[in-house]
């Protein structure tokens, strides 16, 4: 085979795919992960998703950059850029609202067991 034959990928398109998938699916699934967080009480899932969505935005971010490097197209990098920032910001929010119902079901829990105790 000649070298003539051989097409290469642009580098930082794998990145840039990945980011796009991890950042689509942690914004799509966002809302599952967090009512399941909330259902079990605890926010270590919610934290955990917060963190998978930042990896997706990073890994576009990664990819872009590789991508303007090389001269590939970065329409897809953006993309997960973008949605993988408000998906950041959505899980986020999501995280620290899974603490606060965790934090005042627990207290609603003590108050009646402060009242039980009492009568």
């Amino acid at each position: 085979m000649s070298e003539e034959n051989i097409v290469s990928k642009p580098e930082g398109k794998g990145l840039a795919v990945t980011g796009f998938i991890l950042a689509t699916v942690g914004i799509c699934l966002n809302v599952f992960v967090m009512a399941a967080a909330v259902l079990s009480g605890n926010t270590g899932l919610a934290w955990f998703w917060v963190v998978l969505c930042a990896a997706g935005a990073g890994l576009s971010a990664m990819g872009m950059m590789k991508l303007g490097k090389t001269g590939g197209k970065k329409g897809l990098a953006i993309a997960g850029l973008v949605i993988g920032i408000i998906a950041v910001i959505w899980s986020a929010m999501g995280a620290m609202a899974v603490g606060e119902a965790a934090a005042a079901v627990g207290a609603g829990l003590d108050a009646l067991q402060d009242l039980n105790l009492q009568h």
